[in-house]
């Protein structure tokens, strides 16, 4: 007798949207996750931090001009200064251009952030929150934009993906990958407000929107394609330059490179992109009366020097290291769907241009964090060879394929853990540090490694010091200042009398160094400091200080920096 119920799971099968689901259930987890992190877990008031730092900077322009009308960036950055209780705030995405305070920073993320901005404006208004910008439902909504914007660039990626054909198990397992299994993770639990998850939506919009097309653009997807091209510059420059390397790949359809370009050569494209970068120039010119500035007036690229091996493999930062769910993104290139040769030798010229781009910054590895934050931006990209290598068309390699991509995962987030509870260094790893924390959970990992290893400045010449200064605890150096307690200590190399760094005592020794006894022309100084620890309890030295003290006549600032045992110093 034929069974009743099986033409009732044919249709369920047929109908249920695996990859639909999927990208429903990833949104579920990531806003529990994000919640929790921001709203619940410790003290519940991560929700202020939403917002800080450099990529305060991206957001800036809204308040600035939205709420206080101002465009010398006085009110905002007292507001600023009033939230987060600093005294002396001199906000670091603020540059001068001829004696005006300008936002270094390109308004491309204030620009898709706007519809959020808004609803926080009306919120704020309607339960009585000070609107200032950075007040609750401000940070609860800036948040939720980079959700959308993430979630919204996987929707579209899904529609990316189905177009090359994939099985909708494969694309869910790559939804699952760079959700979960990739530092785009990493970044939204803790930087939230970053510029780079707003490219990630551009990007796969820009290129399911080219894919579509035919080689003559309607006006509507011209006009909407110039807009995209727009953002993404606004978003980050540099950006432009690898992007305009993806036809050479993404048109499915046969056709000649001509062919492919052609449809950039639109007059409607191009206006449209013109209109958009606009309103950089005119925010530009509302701020310093200029139209055009040169916002990053002491950085740039040392594009004759890139840091391509640092940048891919190194311990501090490198992209195969600590996203090695990337590995099978490169396994996959030689298998693109399409005309092979010709897709695969784009995608590498892609591939190569943004990758020396990249390295060839002056900062290879884009400050604290984890992992390489500028490829986030191309992760939408970089699906299509990993979903390649996902539908392998041998059926042994499957399990062994699928085993990896659920070990990348579990790597990912083990260590992501590991840098939110400071195990693992945001500023600076290398392969000792990162071998004598390799999977460990215990406090005593904490804060035991130390840092932080910052680039020389932009075109900085390091070749003549101005001074050296060394100490070595072994005997009382001249001009050096906290001279207690010395004690005799046999154990120790060397025959002199050594510092003893207990508790009982704030600091250790130290040094005065006036600034005009080094160079009389303002400018950046640049210090190198090393600091070898023998510690006679292990990890008794995980909170041990180096502080530095930077004072004038009218103001002072204090930074300290976290130092630790390494193995074997």
């Amino acid at each position: 007798m034929p069974d009743p119920t099986k033409g009732i799971h044919r249709n369920f099968s047929k109908n249920f949207n695996v990859s639909g689901f999927t990208l429903g259930l990833t949104a579920i987890i990531l806003s529990i996750l994000f919640v929790h992190s921001r709203f619940i877990e410790g003290d519940g008031t991560g929700w202020k931090r939403i917002i800080t730092s450099d990529w305060a900077g991206y957001y800036a322009y809204l308040p600035s001009f939205l709420i206080y009308g101002d465009p010398r960036w006085e009110k905002f950055t007292a507001a600023e200064s009033k939230a987060y209780g600093y005294n002396d705030y001199n906000p670091q995405y603020l540059t001068q251009t001829r004696g005006q305070p300008v936002n270094k920073y390109f308004a491309g993320e204030a620009l898709l952030l706007r519809p959020f901005f808004l609803i926080a404006l009306l919120f704020s208004s309607i339960t009585g929150t000070e609107v200032n910008g950075l007040s609750f439902f401000f940070q609860l909504f800036t948040g939720m934009g980079s959700l959308f914007y993430i979630l919204a660039g996987l929707y579209y990626l899904r529609k990316i993906l189905g177009f090359f054909k994939f099985r909708e198990i494969t694309v869910s397992f790559v939804i699952i990958a760079l959700a979960f299994g990739t530092n785009l993770f990493y970044y939204f639990m803790e930087k939230p407000a970053m510029s780079h998850f707003f490219s990630f939506f551009a990007i796969i919009l820009f290129t399911w929107i080219f894919i579509r097309a035919n080689d003559k653009l309607s006006a509507s997807t011209s006009c909407l394609l110039g807009f995209l091209i727009g953002i993404i510059f606004l978003l980050r420059p540099v950006n432009i330059i690898p992007l305009l390397a993806c036809p050479l790949f993404l048109k499915h359809q046969p056709g000649s490179v001509s062919q492919k370009f052609s449809a950039f050569l639109n007059p409607l494209l191009i206006l449209s992109l013109v209109l958009t970068v606009s309103t950089q120039m005119l925010l530009w010119y509302l701020q310093s009366n200029q139209w055009v500035i040169r916002p990053y007036p002491d950085e740039g690229f040392n594009f004759f020097h890139p840091r391509i091996a640092d940048f891919l493999f190194s311990y501090r930062r490198g992209w195969f290291i600590y996203t090695p769910m990337m590995l099978l993104s490169m396994a996959g290139i030689a298998i693109l769907p399409g005309k092979k040769f010709s897709n695969t030798a784009g995608f590498l010229l892609f591939f190569g241009i943004l990758i020396y781009i990249c390295s060839s910054w002056w900062c290879w590895y884009y400050g604290d964090g984890f992992g390489q934050r500028p490829l986030i931006d191309f992760y939408g990209i970089f699906a299509i060879p990993l979903a390649s290598v996902l539908q392998p068309r041998s059926k042994a390699l499957k399990p062994v394929i699928y085993s990896l991509v659920i070990l990348f995962i579990f790597i990912n987030l083990f260590q992501t853990w590991q840098c939110q509870k400071k195990i693992i260094s945001p500023d600076n790893m290398n392969r000792r540090k990162y071998f004598h924390v390799f999977f460990r959970t215990a406090d005593e990992y904490r804060d035991c490694l130390g840092g932080c290893e910052e680039e020389q400045f932009y075109q900085a010449d390091l070749s003549h010091p101005l001074a050296n200064f060394h100490n070595g605890f072994e005997k009382q150096e001249k001009g050096w200042f906290g001279q207690e307690p010395w004690v005799n200590w046999r154990g120790m190399v060397g025959k002199n009398p050594v510092y003893l760094f207990t508790g009982d005592h704030e600091f250790g020794p130290g040094i005065n160094v006036r600034y005009d006894s080094l160079r009389h022309d303002p400018s950046w100084l640049y210090c190198v400091i090393t600091l070898m620890i023998r510690d006679s309890i292990p990890a008794s030295s995980n909170k041990a200080m180096i502080v530095v003290s930077i004072e004038n006549h009218s103001a002072s600032y204090n930074g300290t920096e976290n130092w630790g045992l390494v193995p074997g110093a």
